[in-house]
């Protein structure tokens, strides 16, 4: 990971954008907005594509909701960050 900040949760800020639950990842307006957020963030302290793959990997497989397909939300976050994060 490059530049990570330590002070940041970078799992739960993900979190965000599958509404703090294994919801479709940015399907929802409130769940966007909070996918925009850690992408403006990550920006900001020089993440990547892989890294926010990372954190959506480890925030589902702690996250106690219901059955998800992780292959597919991850292909999602992929769809969804795509050109506005680096590789």
């Amino acid at each position: 990971m490059s530049q990570n900040d330590t002070t940041i949760d970078w799992v739960n800020l993900i979190g965000g954008g599958f509404a703090f639950q294994d919801a479709p990842f940015a399907a929802h307006t409130k769940d966007r907005e909070r996918a925009e957020e850690y992408i403006e963030l990550a920006r900001e302290h020089g993440l990547t594509i892989s890294d926010a793959v990372t954190h959506a990997k480890k925030y589902l497989s702690t996250n106690r909701g219901w059955p998800t397909d992780e292959a597919g939300q991850l292909r999602r976050v992929k769809e969804f960050l795509a050109g506005k994060l680096p590789q």
